[in-house]
Formats: C-alpha cells, structure tokens, sequence
C-alpha cells in the first residue's frame, strides 16, 4: 500500500463532487470521490485512511470503530469452510460468522475463539453435516449456555445436517446456544 500526502481538497460545487487529490511520488492522484449524490468512491487501487479507518481495495477495515446508523441492503456474512473436522477443532470467529464443517471422526470437541470483546454482540452460525457414516458426536465447550441446561442431539443420519446459532456479549465467558434446524438434509 502506498501513502498518498493529501495536498488539495476540492469542495463540492452546485451539482459537483469533493474530490480528495494527493501525491504519490510526484504524479497528482484522487483517491477519493463524494459525488452530490451523496456517493462516495475509493478509486481503484487506492486506500484512504482516516485514524484508524481505512477505505479501499475490496475491504473497509472499521478496526473494531462504530458504524453508526448505517442502512444496509443486500448484505453477506463471511463464510468459513473449516472441511472435515478432527478430533479437537477450533471455531475462530475472525475467519468468518457463518460456519460449515463436516464431522468426520467420533466425537469432536469445539473451541470458540476470537469473539467481540465484552460489552459488544457477537454471533455465529454453524452448520454441521455429519460425513458418510453418521452418528458423530460434539463435545460443546463448557462456555456454551443451553436451553433447560441441555445440549441438544445431533442427528445422526449418514450426510445429515443440524443448524445451530451461538451468541455472547461478554467476550466469549458464556455463549448461548439454539438449534436453528436439525435433519435439514
């Protein structure tokens, strides 16, 4: 990533857009466009950082500031595709809220890792598929908060699918836990 020393702010006109323009290596470069629209464009190739915010490229890293009241429309979560599980297998939330995994030996045990820090909502999905044998089992981590204090039976039918949601606002020191869908093959 380059830096780009920021030497001329163009102000919006009547029906025009601001425009912020540096230098990057003696070549004028606009990084930056906010159109009277109201739409704001990173130009391709380039970033733009403002204290900790960075906008650019294919990601806006927010790095944990607010976004506040933002209206958002046809949005994705971040997938991760963990493949087939192992005997311990470790959930890390960093690598996306939207979790698939294929349980491939008799019981695996889950960890949680890297959830939002206290205070804030943190929440994931995990969809299990059980592999050609079925009737594999999870050992949840002791974090994990089920209703009436149960945790659920997976199903156990070869290439079965269960659903389930995971949520905690205290940095990850109790998850509840729901069943979102079992037998969903």
């Amino acid at each position: 990533m380059s830096t780009i020393k920021v030497n001329t702010v163009k102000p919006v006109t009547s029906g025009g857009s601001l425009t912020i323009q540096g230098d990057s290596g003696g070549s004028g470069v606009t990084a930056l466009t906010c159109d009277s629209s109201g739409n704001t464009t990173v130009n391709s190739g380039k970033t733009v950082t403002l204290g900790s915010v960075v906008l650019g490229g294919t990601n806006f890293n927010l790095a944990d500031q607010v976004l506040q009241r933002p209206t958002i429309k046809d949005y994705a979560e971040t997938g991760n595709a963990i493949g087939s599980t192992g005997a311990s297998q470790t959930i890390d939330i960093a690598d996306g809220n939207v979790i698939t995994a294929t349980l491939a030996v008799a019981t695996t045990t889950f960890t949680f890792s890297n959830p939002s820090a206290s205070g804030s909502g943190c929440s994931f999905t995990l969809i299990l598929t059980q592999d050609g044998s079925g009737s594999r089992a999870v050992t949840w981590p002791g974090a994990v908060d089920w209703a009436s204090a149960t945790a659920p039976t997976l199903s156990s039918g070869a290439g079965d699918v269960d659903i389930f949601a995971f949520i905690s606002v205290d940095a990850g020191t109790t998850w509840f836990g729901f069943t979102a869908g079992q037998d969903m093959s």
